[in-house]
Order: structure tokens, then C-alpha cells, then sequence
């Protein structure tokens, strides 16, 4: 078992590289603080705890901080997360980059600031609008083939019962910085119910997507779903 102290140990993302499985995973989410824990193991079942790769920042943008995620762009490491002022109802959060000053998963990590916000997304609730769900979060970061990155992330729609508004989205940069265009949310229901917290694996020009969904058929239980598409044909993959 690891020691790992928090209200809200979940999500954890996981890169294997020379050998290597690396996890980063979340304390908090809910409240203030939180911190981006680094843990190893050399065959996926054996953990070791290495420490904290990036710790909350009190009273600032980042006051709590969640849903870690690795990335390797460029050749170089980055792991992607959710920052989020104090709150005093829900959480707001935002998404933000830090990269490896080692150019190794062991850091030390320099945070890079906020790379995507709410108000860049058309399609997310506001943070004015009265009966506002929650912020941006699960992001992940994609090299695509061609060099363009890909961020794959949960919004929350503008409008809409609750239940139904959690949505898979996607957005662009040319550079890992950003500024990273919406393309807007990417999988339809096809019925009442929601969708997020996705994954996305790119083998050649495919690309596969591991999302949760719920359904109102389904009493809106979670359910784990997959989606394929090739890039070649997607306009918004080749569009700048």
C-alpha cells in the first residue's frame, strides 16, 4: 500500500518510458491544496513513492490543484493539470502545464502558467451563469502526427439540466504552450446523458478515445465506452 495522505487520492496518469511505468496522481480535488504525487514501478503492480512533483499554491490561481497528467511532446516532459482558485461553493479550475527541468520524469517541474481558460470555450458554463456545474478538468496533451498537440479535456455546458452537460472536447496548438483553438465537444450522447474524463491513443493517422459516459437509460450509471476516427479525415485535425 502507498502512503499516500489526501481526501481525494484518484486519477492517476501514467507514462512507461525505459522500462519505467511513472504515475502522478492527485491528493485533493474538492478543497483547497492538493498535490501532484510521483510514483514508480517497474511492472505496474509494484508501487514506490517518490514524493511530490507539484504542490498546490495558497491563495493564488493554483490555490488547489488536480488531475495530473503526463505528456511527452517534443521530447521533451510536461504534465498537464487543473488549478483552481479558493472556492466557496464548486470548484472552478482551469488547466495549466509545468515541464521538467531535467528533461526526466524525476523533475524538478517549472510551472509553465495557465495555458487554457473558460473563457476560451464557448461551449463551457460561465463562471457567471447562475446555476454553474463546474470548471475545465481530465485534461490531456497529444503530439500529433505532423507535430500539431491535441488537448483532450472535460467542459461543462452552458445550458442544460444537470446530468447532461459533462462533454469530451478537444482543442489545438502548434506549439504545447499554446494558444491552444476549441473545436468543441466531441462525442454525442445520442440520447439524455453526459460524457468526459477521456483518454486518447494515436497509432499512425488513428485515433482512439476511452471515455466515461452516463445515460438516462441507464439510471446514469457510469459506463466506459470507446470511439475511433481517422485523422486523415477530420477537417479539424488539418485545419491551422
Amino acid at each position: 500500500m502507498l502512503s499516500l495522505v489526501g481526501s481525494g487520492v484518484a486519477a492517476p496518469g501514467v507514462i512507461f518510458e525505459a522500462g519505467v511505468f511513472h504515475m502522478f496522481i492527485q491528493t485533493e480535488f474538492m478543497k483547497s491544496g492538493g498535490r501532484c504525487e510521483h510514483v514508480v514501478s517497474d511492472n505496474g503492480f509494484d508501487w514506490t513513492l517518490l514524493g511530490s512533483a507539484i504542490d498546490a499554491l495558497p491563495g493564488t490561481d493554483e490555490d488547489g490543484i488536480y488531475d495530473p497528467h503526463p505528456a511527452l511532446i517534443g521530447g521533451k516532459r510536461y504534465i498537464v493539470y487543473s488549478g483552481m482558485p479558493r472556492f466557496t461553493k464548486v470548484p472552478q479550475p482551469d488547466i495549466y502545464l509545468a515541464r521538467s527541468q531535467s528533461d526526466s520524469w524525476f523533475g524538478p517541474w517549472k510551472r509553465v502558467g495557465k495555458i487554457l481558460d473558460h473563457a476560451d470555450l464557448p461551449h463551457h458554463n460561465s463562471r457567471e451563469h447562475p446555476d454553474y456545474e463546474w470548471g475545465i478538468e481530465g485534461a490531456q496533451l497529444v503530439e500529433l502526427p505532423g507535430g500539431r498537440i491535441l488537448l483532450n479535456a472535460t467542459c461543462f455546458l452552458p445550458e442544460g439540466p444537470r446530468g447532461s452537460r459533462q462533454r469530451v472536447f478537444f482543442a489545438l496548438a502548434e506549439q504545447v504552450e499554446g494558444p491552444y483553438r476549441t473545436v468543441g465537444p466531441v462525442l454525442d450522447p445520442g440520447e439524455p446523458g453526459e460524457n468526459g474524463h477521456s483518454t486518447v491513443v494515436i497509432e499512425g493517422n488513428r485515433l482512439a478515445l476511452f471515455y466515461q459516459s452516463r445515460r438516462a437509460a441507464t439510471g446514469h450509471r457510469w459506463r466506459y465506452g470507446v470511439a475511433k476516427c481517422d485523422l486523415a479525415r477530420q477537417a479539424w485535425s488539418n485545419v491551422a
